[in-house]
C-alpha cells in the first residue's frame, strides 16, 4: 500500500480465495488525529481502490479532534467557540466529530457488496445497532432519518449514532460515528444532521442512566469489527465457540407428535391466526403439550427487536415489523374457550419498538381472555420492558394474573454472549417489582443448562431469586435450535437435574420443575396449583376492559 507509512496500526481479516469479499483491512489511526490528516489519507485508499479492483477493502478506525464537518451543499452554522468548520464531499448535514467518539471510514468496493448505496447505509446502521448490543443498549433506526437512535430511560428517542457517506465509481467513503464519551455540548451548538442538539447522547450517558458499567473504547471498538464482519459477510469473524455436533442422549429423544388432540390444537391455532412459542422456539414439548390441549401464546407477531443468541425467533427491524393488531386479543381468548383451557400462558416477542413496549397489549389481553374464560388461571411469561417498572405495573393492573413469569436464563457471566440486550439485575427487577405490587402474585423465572455455565453460579442464581420473592423455578437443558445460535456446551444428565431441583427445594422454591426436557410453560398448570397458605388473586377489574 503507498500510504503505508502513515498508517498506525492494521490488521486483516482473510477469507477464501474465491470470495470477493474475503479480506477486511483494518487501519487503526493514531488517536486523537486531525481530521484534515484522515481525510487524506481517506482519499490516498479510495484513489488506490479505484486504480486497481482487486485491492483489499479497507476499514479506517479514528477518533478526531474536536471538529465539525458539513456535506457540500450544507452552510457553516456558530457552533462552539474555537472549533473548526470543514466542507466534505459526502451526503448529509452537519454534525460534529471529537475526541470519546468512536468513527469507522469503510473505504469498500460496493460493486461487492450489492452497488446499493441505500442498502450500504442500512448495513452500517446494523453495524451499530450489532456494536451495541452486548453493552446492553438497543438501537435501532428511523424512517427518513439516517442513523441509530435509542430510547433514553425517560422514553425519549434520542440519537448515538451519525451517519454520512461518499462514494465514488462504487467505493465508498466516510462513514459512521458512534457516541462513547463525546461531549455532547459541541451538538447542542449546532443542528446535527438538521436535528436539535438535544436530541443527541451518548453510551456513557445511557450507561450512567441505567446504572450500567461502562464498556472501554477497546470493548466497543472489538464488537464493531465483529459487526462490519458479520454483516457485511467478510471472513475472518471472531467465532463463536464451537463444538462438534454431538449426537443427543437417549433422555433427550420425543417422539414425534401426530396424535388427534395435537392436530385439533394446530388447526385451532392456524384458523385463529395464532402464533405460539411452542413453535417459534422449536419446544420438544409441543407434541405432549398439544396433546393436553396446552399451548403457550405469543402475541405482538412473530419478529422480536432482540438478538438473543440462544432463541430461534426471528428478528424484527423498523423494515419489517409491524403495528399491533388490535383483534389479537379477542382472537386468544376464543382460542382459550375452543380449547377449553384451565391454565393458559401468554408471552411475546420484545417490542422495543414500541413505546409501551406492547404494555397495553398484554394488558387487553389478560381482560378478554377473563371475559370469555372467568374460570382460566392466567400466566404471563413477559420481557423486561426495558427495567421501566411502570409498565410491570400496566400489564399487571387488573389483577387477572396468577404467575408473572420472567425468565433470567442463564448465570450473569454469560450474559453478553447469551443475552447481549439484557442485564440480569434488570431481569431480577422485573421479578420483584412484581411482587411488591402484587403480593400473593406468584412469580416464576427459568435458567437454561449446557451453555458453559457452572454448578455454583445456578446456586447463586437460585439465592438471587428467591432474594427478588420467586417462588417457581424451572431449569432445562438448552439445546441449538439451529446453526444460527449458540452450540450446546455440554448435555446435563438427568442426575444433575435431580440435583438442581433437590437444592432448588432447599432454598425454599415451592415448586422447582427441572429436568431435561423441561420449559418455561413445561407443566405450568401443575405449578399454580392453589396453595392453601396463599389467598387467590382474581378480583374484580379496577378500570373498564
Amino acid at each position: 500500500m503507498e500510504a503505508g507509512s502513515d498508517v498506525t496500526e492494521g490488521s486483516q481479516a482473510e477469507g477464501s480465495a474465491g470470495d470477493p469479499r474475503g479480506v477486511l483491512e483494518v487501519i487503526k489511526r493514531p488517536r486523537p488525529e486531525n481530521f484534515n490528516r484522515t481525510l487524506e489519507f481517506q482519499n490516498v485508499l479510495v484513489d488506490q481502490k479505484r486504480k486497481d479492483a482487486a485491492l483489499s477493502d479497507y476499514l479506517v478506525i479514528v477518533e478526531h479532534e474536536a471538529v465539525y464537518t458539513c456535506g457540500r451543499t450544507e452552510p457553516f452554522q456558530s457552533g462552539s467557540a474555537g472549533v473548526p468548520w470543514v466542507e466534505i464531499n459526502r451526503g448529509g448535514q452537519a454534525t460534529f466529530h471529537g475526541p470519546g467518539q468512536l468513527v469507522a471510514y469503510p473505504i469498500f468496493d460496493l460493486a461487492r457488496h450489492g452497488k446499493d448505496v441505500h442498502v450500504f447505509l442500512r448495513k452500517l446502521e446494523e453495524v451499530v445497532i450489532q456494536t451495541l448490543l452486548p453493552f446492553d443498549i438497543h438501537g435501532y433506526c428511523r424512517e427518513g432519518l439516517t442513523g441509530v437512535w435509542v430510547l433514553d430511560e425517560t422514553g425519549v428517542e434520542r440519537k448515538i449514532a451519525s451517519l454520512g457517506v461518499g462514494v465514488s465509481k462504487w467505493i465508498t467513503y466516510h462513514g459512521l460515528a458512534l457516541n462513547l464519551t463525546t461531549d455532547l455540548r459541541h451538538f447542542q451548538a449546532i443542528s446535527p444532521c438538521g436535528q436539535s442538539g438535544e436530541v443527541m447522547t451518548s453510551l456513557e450517558v445511557l450507561c450512567s442512566e441505567r446504572g450500567i458499567p461502562l464498556p472501554s473504547w477497546d470493548e466497543v471498538e472489538q464488537e464493531m469489527l465483529r459487526a462490519f464482519t458479520e454483516v457485511f459477510q467478510f471472513q475472518g469473524a471472531q467465532p463463536r465457540r464451537k463444538l462438534e455436533r454431538a449426537a443427543k442422549p437417549s433422555w433427550l429423544k420425543v417422539k414425534a407428535p401426530g396424535s388427534p388432540e395435537y392436530l385439533q390444537t394446530k388447526e385451532i391455532v392456524k384458523r385463529l391466526k395464532l402464533t405460539t412459542v411452542c413453535e417459534e422456539a422449536h419446544c420438544p414439548n409441543i407434541g405432549e403439550c398439544w396433546s393436553h390441549s396446552t399451548a403457550t401464546f405469543m402475541i405482538m407477531g412473530e419478529l422480536c427487536t432482540r438478538r438473543c443468541s440462544f432463541c430461534a425467533v426471528k428478528d424484527g427491524t423498523l423494515a419489517n415489523l409491524q403495528p399491533l393488531d388490535p383483534l389479537e386479543p379477542a382472537r386468544v381468548a376464543r382460542a382459550v374457550q375452543e380449547l377449553a383451557l384451565k391454565h393458559i400462558v401468554i408471552t411475546s416477542v420484545d417490542r422495543d419498538d414500541i413505546p409501551d413496549m406492547g404494555a397495553l397489549h398484554f394488558d387487553k389481553t389478560i381482560r378478554a381472555i377473563r371475559r370469555l374464560n372467568p374460570d382460566t388461571k392466567i400466566e404471563l411469561l413477559i420481557p423486561d420492558m426495558r427495567g421501566r417498572r411502570e409498565l410491570v405495573e400496566q400489564i399487571l393492573q387488573s389483577g387477572f394474573v396468577t404467575v408473572l413469569n420472567h425468565n433470567v436464563e442463564t448465570v450473569p457471566r454469560l450474559y453478553r454472549e447469551v443475552r447481549p440486550g439484557a442485564n440480569f439485575r434488570r431481569s431480577l427487577d422485573v421479578l420483584r417489582w412484581a411482587k411488591e405490587l402484587w403480593p400473593e402474585l406468584k412469580t416464576k423465572s427459568g435458567v437454561m443448562v449446557g451453555l458453559g455455565e457452572r454448578r455454583e453460579e445456578v446456586f447463586q442464581v437460585m439465592e438471587e431469586l428467591r432474594e427478588a420473592g420467586v417462588s417457581i423455578l424451572t431449569i432445562g437443558q438448552y439445546l441449538q435450535p439451529s446453526e444460527k445460535q449458540l452450540p450446546v456446551q455440554r448435555y446435563v444428565t438427568p442426575e444433575e437435574f435431580a440435583e438442581y431441583k433437590a437444592e432448588g427445594l432447599k432454598r425454599g422454591f415451592t415448586y422447582v420443575e427441572s429436568s431435561a426436557l423441561t420449559r418455561s410453560s413445561y407443566h405450568a398448570w401443575q405449578h399454580s396449583a392453589d396453595d392453601p397458605t396463599e389467598a387467590p388473586i382474581f378480583r374484580t377489574a379496577t378500570s373498564a376492559a
